[in-house]
């Protein structure tokens, strides 16, 4: 089945999100139902990236 790609500016994003508490962790989940937890953001050239961390990592290390 196809899915389909919405861009989202970091003000968008941050309009959706302000109904949450500031200190929400927020999780990406997949099509499979894989769960991802963001970890941080990075510039890039043209974009904002996000930098994911599956949640099986945290028992890593």
């Amino acid at each position: 089945m196809p899915t389909t790609t919405k861009e989202q500016t970091v003000q968008e994003l941050i309009q959706e999100l302000q109904d949450f508490p500031s200190d929400a962790v927020i999780c990406l989940t997949d099509a499979y139902g894989e769960t991802f937890t963001i970890i941080g953001f990075e510039a890039g050239s043209d974009c904002v990236n996000v930098v994911i961390s599956a949640d099986d990592d945290d028992d890593e290390g």
